[in-house]
């Protein structure tokens, strides 16, 4: 079959919906036993490629009906969410006795997605609600013009006033639960803040380094710089650049960092009280810092900043840490009414709808009920 005579997309969604053909059935199938082996690895713009190829060998194949197990065809259906960022969740559980059917049980209005709000600390400790600022007004200090953009976003940039500054003067942008914001630096860096997170940073960077400190999340476009290294302080960790895209989540509460290269090479170092430990990042890597282990792999590195291109996405995450993310970009408290332990997901889901949304399609796995009461989640089996 030729590429113009069919739309992947459409195809690969009535597989998850179960209403493709025998011979799409087929296709789907034989496509992710050709790639199990890079399950989760494939690269989105090589997807159509591969798509293609299996189709055109099944054509002079003409493969019957195929018989594959439940669990197997949820795992097809995955790596489909994965690529293609299908709103489905998939839930690999072991045999168990029938669970009943599930709801998300609502006695109050939708709790909406987060949105683009911060708090701008001065160096003398004025605080601006950015949120509140109208677009083109800016405030001058220490040499620098502060001006929120057409876009919303934060901008450094010198004043044509020569100024001398005696000593560097820091600004903090903190953006709170249901909170994320962009910021371009003084040297043009960009830097887009995940909600509870905060970065510090000198007004100007002088010196022979760039450096900044991050808490929470933030995913970093370094402007190339190479006689001045960028630096990024979170923790007990130094995450050192020229120029590269990167993705830092380093929340105090989940004790541990993570660190993923999109492009260029990163340094991360761990400090630890008796020794530092050092490893280099290539695209696609992957460092996690946990309980003073270290340890890289090779990740689809996209998949780390889906929350700022608007999108939840999980491969295999435990329900606590997705209920981790829900609670900070919707600004929710959850409880847990019975042990989730041991229940992982993966799938795909917008961040701009309400919660009631994300929890509906987690739901669907039978897994899992929600009941949502003012602005808390509570969790049971």
């Amino acid at each position: 079959m030729k590429k113009r005579q069919y739309n992947t997309k459409e195809i690969l969604q009535r597989y998850v919906d179960g209403r493709c053909t025998e011979e799409e059935r087929a296709w789907v199938e034989e496509w992710y036993t050709k790639n199990y082996d890079r399950e989760f690895k494939i690269d989105p713009l090589l997807a159509e490629e591969h798509f293609v190829e299996v189709w055109q060998a099944l054509e002079s194949e003409k493969t019957g009906k195929s018989i594959w197990p439940i669990r197997k065809i949820a795992a097809v259906a995955a790596s489909i969410v994965m690529v293609l960022g299908i709103a489905v969740f998939y839930m690999w559980k072991s045999a168990a006795p029938d669970i009943e059917q599930v709801a998300v049980q609502q006695d109050n209005s939708p709790i909406a997605a987060g949105r683009d709000q911060a708090l701008l600390t001065l160096a003398d400790g004025r605080t601006i609600h950015l949120d509140s600022v109208a677009v083109g007004d800016y405030v001058a200090e220490g040499g620098m013009i502060i001006t929120k953009m057409d876009d919303g976003t934060l901008a450094y940039k010198m004043s044509e006033t020569p100024h001398h500054q005696a000593k560097e003067i820091y600004n903090t942008i903190s953006t709170p639960r249901g909170g994320q914001y962009k910021v371009v630096l003084p040297d043009n860096s960009v830097v887009w803040l995940n909600a509870a997170s905060s970065l510090r940073f000198p007004i100007a960077f002088g010196g022979n380094t760039r450096s900044v400190e991050l808490t929470g999340e933030g995913y970093f476009e370094v402007a190339h710089d190479q006689q001045k290294p960028f630096i990024v302080t979170s923790l007990n960790q130094q995450t050192i650049v020229k120029g590269t895209k990167f993705n830092i989540t380093a929340y105090a509460e989940d004790q541990k960092m993570t660190t993923t290269l999109l492009e260029g090479s990163v340094l991360v170092k761990a400090v630890h009280d008796d020794r530092t430990d050092e490893v280099l990042l290539r695209p696609n890597e992957q460092v996690v810092l946990e309980n003073n282990v270290i340890a890289k792999s090779s990740v689809h590195a996209m998949q780390a900043i889906a929350w700022k291109n608007g999108k939840f996405i999980f491969n295999n995450t435990p329900l606590r840490d997705i209920m981790q993310q829900l609670a900070r970009w919707y600004d929710v408290e959850v409880q847990y009414l019975d042990a989730v332990d041991g229940l992982i997901f993966t799938g795909s889901v917008s961040r701009s709808g309400d919660i009631q949304d994300v929890l509906r399609k987690i739901s669907l796995t039978e897994s899992v009920q929600f009941e949502t009461i003012e602005r808390r989640v509570m969790v049971r089996r």
